[in-house]
Parts: structure tokens; C-alpha cells; sequence
């Protein structure tokens, strides 16, 4: 059995009424019932609606529009590494509308729901989100619609430059997490506390690997 989670949110009284009524109707009480048949629904919901969702996303993603090719173009030239959620939604709003339903369509149903970007982390002072932007992903996606040629003359964006930048941009992450590994270490962490620390890089570790990186941290530390 999964892990159980609590969760709280707003839904309206009158279904929710109606919810605990069916399940009191059907067991007689509702301790113990009431979260196994809100599970039950959800997964239910899910089971209807994915398949129907992923089949309307990968017509969207087969066949872009001039829209989703500039959103990416611009997002690629601009923010080719990370870029905050407030920056890409006021893009959209000042090129395609401010619609809500515009932001969703672009944004979460074609941006984050495509991989080409993903969240990162949200800012403490307020609610925006930092986002990774996944270079190699546009690049590739971009390549299927705009040849090299036109993405070079056109937009001036050279595939040959992310490379470069890519190689570079991880081995200096690498470099910092191992710095940051033996820093934990030498304050006293243990391997699980510092495997749950590592998430702020935006990676998610074994204990195994974490484990191999502190002692490669420690031994160039001493060396």
C-alpha cells in the first residue's frame, strides 16, 4: 500500500455532502472510509480522464502552431538555463492575451507538460516557482519544424553554443554538489539528511551515490 498523505483543500459543500453521504450510506460511519473512497474517486477520475488528456497533448505537440515554436525560441534565446514562472507567464500575456486559459494552454499544457521545462523550487517571499529550462529538449523539438540553417540566420541560435554551455553548466554542478557533500559532512550530517539537502540542486540522489560522492569529496579534500 502506498504512503497516505493529509491534504487540505476547498471543494463545493453541496458535493461534498453528497460524497459523505454515499459513504456513510454504504459502511455506516465515515472513520476510516472516508479517505479510501476519496482515493477510490480520484483514481477513478484519473483512469477516465488521462487517457483522453495525453491523446489531445500529443496531437498539440505532433502539430505546433507558430505560437509554441516562438514561446520556445524566445524562452531558448533568453533563458537558456533557468527562468522564473512570472517571466514566462508575462511573455504570454503580452504576446498571446491574459487569458487564464491562455496561460494554462501554453505554459502548463505545452511547457511544463512537454518537459521543456521543469520545476525547480518556489521562492520563499512569494509564490513564483523557478524553473529548469531543458535545453537539449527545445533544441530537438524545435529542430523537427525550423531547420539549423533558418535557426541560425533567423533567430541566432546556434546548436554547437548549448552544447558547449551544457558541458560546461554540469560540470561546474558537479563540482559545487561535491563541494557542498563534504561541507555537510564535515558539520556533521548524516547520509540521509544530506541525500534530502542535494534536492535543492535540483537532482535526486541514491544514498549509494551520495555515499560515492563523499568519499571522492573527502579524498580531494585531503589529497
Amino acid at each position: 500500500m502506498s504512503q497516505k498523505v493529509k491534504i487540505y483543500i476547498y471543494v463545493d459543500s453541496d458535493i461534498w455532502d453528497a460524497f459523505k453521504n454515499y459513504v456513510f450510506s454504504k459502511y455506516g460511519t465515515l472513520h476510516k472510509y472516508l479517505g479510501d473512497e476519496i482515493s477510490r474517486a480520484l483514481d477513478s477520475y484519473l483512469k477516465d480522464a488521462q487517457p483522453t488528456h495525453i491523446q489531445e497533448f500529443e496531437h498539440m505537440i505532433s502539430k505546433p502552431n507558430k505560437k509554441h515554436l516562438k514561446l520556445l525560441v524566445w524562452l531558448l534565446k533568453n533563458y537558456p538555463k533557468e527562468v522564473l514562472y512570472s517571466e514566462i507567464k508575462l511573455f504570454i500575456n503580452d504576446y498571446y492575451g491574459i487569458d487564464k486559459r491562455t496561460v494554462k494552454k501554453y505554459l502548463h499544457d505545452f511547457l511544463i507538460q512537454g518537459n521543456f521545462v521543469k520545476t525547480l523550487k518556489p521562492i520563499k517571499a512569494n509564490s513564483d516557482w523557478i524553473l529548469k529550462v531543458n535545453t537539449d529538449r527545445i533544441l530537438n523539438y524545435l529542430g523537427k519544424f525550423i531547420s539549423e540553417e533558418e535557426l541560425r540566420e533567423k533567430y541566432g541560435i546556434y546548436k554547437e553554443t548549448f552544447a558547449h554551455e551544457e558541458e560546461t553548466k554540469e560540470k561546474e554542478k558537479k563540482s559545487e554538489l561535491k563541494e557542498y557533500v563534504a561541507e555537510r559532512l564535515e558539520a556533521g550530517d548524516s547520509l540521509d539528511e544530506i541525500k534530502e539537502k542535494v534536492e535543492d540542486f535540483g537532482v535526486e540522489l541514491s544514498k549509494k551515490v551520495v555515499r560515492s560522492i563523499a568519499r571522492k569529496a573527502m579524498r580531494d579534500k585531503h589529497a
